[in-house]
């Protein structure tokens, strides 16, 4: 409902909205970038959020569009930092139990999607989110085909959060 009142103009939801989002938009940012630039993607992907809010069709799942809007900015970083993912070092196997949370998370918006999803925008994603091994295709091809399954991803109804 946070979301709906912010779409609908109401600035003391902003706050509240804010403290629900931020820690997710971190959590998912550090499994994809490096170091300080996670707390910078989670502050843009925000920032977004804010500025698009009256783009937000109300009723529907806001955890897809916003996790849609924190993928663009990751894949942001990725371009503006020459990298297309986040290398592994050693140690990075200890998942916490906020890691957990979140890959659950997100797979459950990506298994709820499942059927209403293409099988190429299924892939896609996973592969973003490290979920399968990115297709041999170029970057600029991989980049786009991402976007577009997100965009799709974003414009479903599937009901599984409400806000």
């Amino acid at each position: 409902m946070l979301m709906n009142r912010l779409a609908d103009g109401d600035r003391a939801a902003f706050e509240p909205l804010f403290y629900a989002l931020y820690p997710r938009a971190v959590r998912l940012a550090r499994k994809r970038v490096l170091g300080a630039l996670a707390e910078d993607v989670a502050q843009s992907a925000l920032l977004k959020v804010f500025a698009r809010s009256s783009e937000f069709t109300k009723n529907k799942p806001v955890l897809p569009w916003f996790y849609g809007i924190v993928a663009n900015e990751v894949r942001s970083v990725w371009r503006r930092e020459a990298r297309l993912a986040r290398p592994i070092a050693e140690g990075d196997n200890e998942r916490s139990p906020e890691d957990e949370a979140l890959e659950a998370e997100l797979g459950r918006a990506l298994q709820t999607s499942h059927d209403a999803l293409a099988k190429s925008d299924r892939e896609a994603i996973e592969a973003m989110l490290g979920y399968r091994e990115r297709p041999a295709i170029d970057d600029a091809t991989f980049r786009k085909r991402v976007s577009r399954a997100v965009a799709r991803l974003r414009s479903l109804a599937v009901g599984f959060y409400g806000d």
